[in-house]
């Protein structure tokens, strides 16, 4: 999670060496992406993924530094500041309904940065860290219009008793309605991440990667 004291990950050490990682938010966000491709076999995922991260540096013909790397960026990614305590039977440890999309939200979000933050995505992509993008996602009001669609993906028709506004609403969140019905119960997004990132840790077990 974000910190106001230390930097958010952005490089590992092993064996003395530094390398660095790519961890902007459209970096990441393309990981997500493919992470849910089952076109993809787990450890092709594993390569993409070093490839999105490690760019096209030297790396080390070691298992344990992808395994390393791996790790960290499962931290980095799906670390949160509150709701840890809080009881769920969701081994993740989250929510059980996912009401956001990066990719199919992309407008929707990008509006919402530029009316409550002056901050155009297109021209930070590259550059914002994951971290500070993920704050400021969670930071968005009420009324920005990610939230507005979020809020009409979570209401219970069932609270609404006129009849006419019931229709609204159905109507409303049929029109935002995420494309992929899985998603429904999939859980949120971090805990997609988590079991993708857990299958490709599992992955590299008995593997090893050949260096750049």
């Amino acid at each position: 999670m974000l910190s106001l004291t230390q930097d958010p990950l952005n490089k590992v050490v092993f064996n003395g060496k530094v390398y660095r990682l790519d961890l902007a938010f459209d970096t990441v966000i393309q990981y997500l992406k493919l992470s849910t491709d089952d076109e993809l076999s787990k450890i092709e995922k594993v390569e993409c993924a070093v490839d999105l991260f490690l760019d096209d540096q030297d790396l080390p013909d070691d298992q344990d530094f992808y395994e390393l790397v791996l790790k960290a960026v499962n931290e980095e990614i799906t670390s949160d500041p509150y709701g840890n305590n809080i009881a769920s039977d969701n081994p993740f440890g989250l929510a059980p309904v996912k009401y956001f999309d990066y990719e199919q939200d992309a407008e929707a979000i990008f509006a919402s940065f530029m009316s409550e933050y002056h901050i155009n995505l297109l021209e930070q992509r590259g550059k914002m860290h994951w971290r500070e993008f993920k704050a400021l996602f969670n930071g968005l009001s009420e009324n920005s219009y990610m939230q507005r669609i979020i809020s009409i993906r979570q209401r219970d028709l069932s609270d609404v008793d006129d009849s006419k506004m019931r229709q609204q609403l159905t109507d409303a969140k049929n029109y935002y309605a995420l494309d992929d019905p899985q998603n429904e119960t999939v859980g949120q997004d971090q805990a997609a991440q988590t079991s993708a990132l857990s299958a490709m840790f599992n992955a590299m077990r008995g593997q090893t990667k050949k260096g750049g």
